[in-house]
């Protein structure tokens, strides 16, 4: 199932060039964002309009903040920029499902989106972490 925001988040790389990823699937933050954006869609579908609606944004916004830091050179501010705005806004989508937990629309497409979340925030963790210093040997 391919969506709009996948699309989209696509294209906001534009003409720029990927350094180290020659795809954005070679980027397992980004692979997870997407799953992340498609697991909250399956989830949201019968929730309150306010909270589906709220979910959804910060999965897309997560996605697409991926995209962009993809586009940087490793280890530059830009990049950690953006990767630490997409690492608060995979934080939201986390926040939103354990709301929505709370409210009691709970379901198996619910648990399925917690787990895919918490592992992008895990990854998106982790590729801030690997771009906070120089690979030896580049500039």
């Amino acid at each position: 199932m391919r969506c709009r925001a996948v699309t989209a988040a696509r294209g906001v790389l534009g003409g720029a060039a990927m350094l180290e990823f020659t795809t954005l699937d070679r980027c397992a933050a980004y692979v997870a964002a997407r799953a992340a954006v498609i697991a909250v869609q399956r989830a949201a579908g019968s929730w309150p309009d306010p909270l589906a609606a709220r979910a959804r944004h910060a999965a897309i916004g997560t996605m697409q903040l991926t995209a962009a830091a993809i586009a940087y050179d490793h280890a530059s501010a830009s990049r950690r920029r953006y990767l630490r705005d997409a690492l608060t806004s995979a934080v939201s989508v986390v926040t939103t499902l354990d709301v929505a937990r709370a409210s009691d629309v709970a379901s198996d497409d619910l648990v399925a989106a917690q787990r895919v979340a918490g592992r992008t925030v895990a990854l998106l963790g982790m590729l801030l972490h690997a771009n906070t210093s120089p690979i030896p040997g580049r500039r």
